[in-house]
């Protein structure tokens, strides 16, 4: 190299180039931010995906526990009721239901019943459930039964009467006596109601029958049934459980029933009610 092309002692050299210290911490932000990006989108989908399970995994829970209840509930029905259920079970998780000790609202609804042989509908609704027996906090019920399953009613039947054909709203039988050796018969029409948990029949028509003779006779049954008819319907219901409504229509009955506090544990063995 010669002299001329060599710097001057006193000439300025600069320095290196380096990498500007901003740009190196903007670099650095962005680096942090699609890291956080990445773990926050990570975290979304793991909760969506928890939520998915949790979702399928309660509506398994859910519905095995509606089948252990229709399994319970057709294999404990009364002497002379057969038939079976499906269950429904609402509210919010069925597994937090479960863990909470009770079911919050159970459905059931009747498949095929049958009652004393005659063709019968339910459907009940059940308030706090308990998973493990006890006592349910509340249900109600609405029976639609068919007429053939009165064929033996005792009061009506103490009074002579036939059995009862039910129509829109009427009861209507047939009261036989003897009067001089003279078979008569009485054709009744009835007309239900419920005073607490007596459902009354009280006569509104009737026609009497001698002979080839037909004539009205409803001042004359007013004498033979001057009271009507009453069914103690609590008798034929474990204690706690109460008639709520009682009608008829061709064919059938509705009973409506209602309950508080009843011990499933206890059902079976439960002492019935009364009307006193």
């Amino acid at each position: 190299m010669t002299d001329s092309a060599r710097p001057s002692l006193g000439a300025r050299q600069d320095p290196p180039t380096k990498p500007i210290p901003v740009q190196t911490a903007v670099r650095r932000r962005n680096r942090r931010r699609r890291v956080l990006v990445g773990l926050l989108i990570t975290l979304i989908v793991l909760v969506i995906l928890a939520a998915i399970a949790f979702v399928v995994g309660d509506r398994i829970f859910r519905s095995t526990a509606e089948a252990q209840i229709e399994r319970s509930v057709s294999e404990s029905l009364p002497s002379g009721v057969t038939g079976q259920v499906t269950a429904t079970i609402g509210g919010g998780s069925a597994l937090v239901q479960y863990l909470r000790g009770s079911f919050d609202d159970v459905t059931l609804v009747s498949k095929g019943l049958e009652v004393a042989g005659a063709p019968a509908a339910a459907t009940v609704h059940v308030a706090g459930l308990p998973v493990n027996g006890g006592k349910v906090d509340s249900a109600t019920a609405r029976f639609t039964v068919g007429q053939a399953a009165f064929k033996s009613v005792p009061a009506l039947r103490n009074v002579g009467a036939s059995t009862p054909q039910l129509g829109n709203g009427t009861v209507s039988t047939t009261l036989s006596r003897t009067f001089l050796g003279i078979a008569l018969k009485v054709a009744v029409v009835l007309k239900p109601s419920l005073s607490g948990q007596t459902v009354h029949l009280r006569p509104t028509d009737a026609t009497l029958t001698a002979g080839p003779a037909t004539i009205p006779a409803t001042a004359i049954v007013q004498q033979l049934l001057p009271n009507g008819v009453s069914v103690c319907a609590a008798e034929y219901l474990p204690r706690g459980i109460e008639v709520t409504s009682v009608g008829v229509r061709r064919g059938e009955a509705v009973v409506g029933l209602a309950a508080r506090g009843v011990d499933l544990d206890a059902i079976d063995s439960a002492q019935t009610g009364s009307c006193g």
